[in-house]
């Protein structure tokens, strides 16, 4: 769901004086990031995205959001997953950041006795989502492979299925492309931005900064 954020003006307040001491204030120049709000209740809980003034550093900008609605979360579970993969559905995950192409990426999770990630309903893109987002700003190039490829006009996962579920976001599927991305960080783009968890293609030849494997659980 796109969240239009609200811009909040920078002020410069000039502070009190007394009859020996003057106090100035100067502003540096700022830009804008957005940062979430919570109202509570004790029945709802509202969550309002605005924007809060920071100094321009050149480091990348981040987006704060305040999770309502909790929902299945991925897990440790060294019983079931190997160290540093996690645990949700009866399969394991884990997410490498390393700028692949997809066929690269379908190669890398095979070479770990896994596969390049199918997900089969909201719940489980969801947790993969909240998992995996690092509330960043990206363009592009530093989304998230997922196993999901575009083959005589259907959408199938690499094992041949056909996608059952799919968490497209606005604008998509585009026809320029074949493969697919998770948004799982913000996109800079304003025709993605906020819509985290939704997918998108993207040119199969080109690099994407990471990929999800995806194998069955030992429990």
């Amino acid at each position: 769901m796109k969240t239009d954020p609200t811009t909040i003006a920078t002020t410069t307040t000039t502070p009190t004086t007394t009859p020996t001491t003057t106090t100035k204030t100067t502003t540096k120049t700022t830009t804008t990031t957005p940062t979430t709000t919570t109202v509570t209740t004790p029945t709802t809980t509202v969550t309002t995205t605005t924007i809060e003034s920071t100094t321009t550093t050149g480091e990348p900008q981040y987006i704060t959001f305040t999770m309502t609605t909790q929902g299945d979360l991925l897990t440790e579970c060294l019983a079931g997953c190997p160290s540093g993969w996690q645990y949700v559905y009866s399969k394991c995950y884990k997410k490498f950041n390393q700028a692949v192409t997809y066929d690269q990426a379908v190669s890398a999770c095979q070479g770990q006795g896994a596969e390049l990630v199918t997900i089969e309903s909201s719940h489980e893109n969801d947790a993969l989502r909240k998992a995996f987002d690092t509330n960043a700003l990206v363009d592009e190039s530093m989304e998230t492979w997922i196993g999901l490829k575009s083959s005589s006009g259907s959408w199938l996962w690499t094992d041949g299925s056909v996608a059952g579920f799919t968490n497209w976001a606005q604008t998509q599927p585009s026809s320029n492309a074949q493969c697919v991305q998770m948004i799982t960080d913000s996109l800079i783009n304003s025709t993605y931005q906020y819509q985290r968890g939704g997918w998108k293609t993207y040119d199969c030849s080109k690099t994407s900064a990471s990929y999800i494997c995806e194998k069955n659980a030992a429990v």
